[in-house]
């Protein structure tokens, strides 16, 4: 069997999921955000040893291969009628299983297990193996002394910008207005660079953009589309913040050692699924600047006719046979 875990209204899933079925593969699924009110769990032991595992209603026993779509485990949706104290408690012993379980299950995982996504998207230590890897990278400090920051903004006469080291915060709402996507820095933030001392901050070169690039690896395929962001002023800078009115998307082919490299720095992860931003420079360099081990594709999909859903299908089905390593 192979197991999807993915919302219940997550369009990827379920086109994956008819996929597979047309293949013939056995296919299960689950919305982690239902547990455990709408999808409950057992778990047994006998004195001897002999175990038990189901979640919902599958059977994890006869599980070959887990997609895991968005490789983190979403809050469970309790009951409504649970008070707040106790809703505390059933949220944290409901993900305190449901990591048991991902943990428990030794079967290959697209992207990967639970804990290995959680120490993988270090975005720090993912510039230091694309360096390693022969990719370049923008020239980066993270500092806390003001008089460092100065200088690296001197030597690179101004021209730089700054950046979460977790970008995982701007998907918090309780944090809209305090945190920022990847921004110029101005005369104003000149005159405040003291404030570094309070918090490490990030700070890189800007690099030049011909275009930017969203490369997804599955396995050994690589996928780019090219994002040609500077064709919009609101996307200059961070093409997340979309216009696709003005934006287009299109099929890219990577240099083939590039491509290597994507799929290298991929696999160095222990992943077997990663969508990797670029840019590629006037002068036709491309330059790495972060791996997301469960970034979205879909978009990508739906503007490029690229075939990702295929090729997760093609190493799903793959691993539950064996056939993959």
């Amino acid at each position: 069997m192979i197991l999807i875990v993915a919302y219940d209204d997550d369009l990827a899933a379920s086109d994956g999921e008819r996929l597979l079925r047309a293949r013939g593969a056995e296919v299960g699924r689950v919305d982690c955000a239902r547990f455990p009110a709408g999808s409950g769990v057992t778990l047994s032991w006998s004195a001897e040893g002999k175990r038990r595992r189901r979640l919902g209603d599958i059977d994890l026993d006869r599980v070959r291969a887990v997609w895991h779509r968005r490789g983190t485990i979403r809050p469970p949706r309790t009951r409504s009628e649970t008070a707040d104290p106790a809703r505390a408690i059933i949220d944290s012993e409901s993900e305190r299983v449901l990591m048991f379980l991902w943990s428990d299950l030794e079967v290959p995982f697209i992207p990967a297990p639970h804990a290995v996504i959680r120490a993988r998207q270090d975005k720090l230590s993912q510039l230091a193996l694309a360096a390693e890897l022969g990719l370049a990278i923008p020239p980066t400090l993270v500092t806390t002394d003001p008089a460092e920051a100065l200088e690296f903004l001197r030597v690179h006469q101004g021209e730089c910008v700054t950046k979460l080291i977790d970008p995982g915060t701007l998907q918090r709402p309780d944090l809209a207005g305090l945190t920022r996507f990847t921004e110029p820095v101005t005369h104003r933030d000149h005159l405040a660079m003291g404030m570094v001392a309070a918090c490490p901050t990030l700070l890189q070169a800007y690099v030049p953009k011909d275009i930017e690039l969203r490369v997804t690896v599955v396995g050994d395929r690589v996928f780019a589309a090219a994002i040609h962001s500077q064709a919009a002023a609101h996307a200059k800078h961070d093409w997340r913040k979309y216009d696709r009115t003005r934006v287009p998307y299109r099929r890219h082919q990577l240099p083939a050692e590039v491509a290597a490299a994507c799929v290298a720095i991929t696999a160095r992860l222990g992943l077997r699924y990663g969508a990797i931003d670029l840019i590629r420079r006037p002068d036709g360099v491309h330059v790495f600047l972060e791996i997301n081990p469960a970034g979205e594709y879909q978009w990508v999909q739906g503007a490029t006719g690229l075939p990702i859903t295929e090729a997760i299908c093609d190493l799903l089905v793959a691993l539950s046979e064996g056939d993959a390593p």
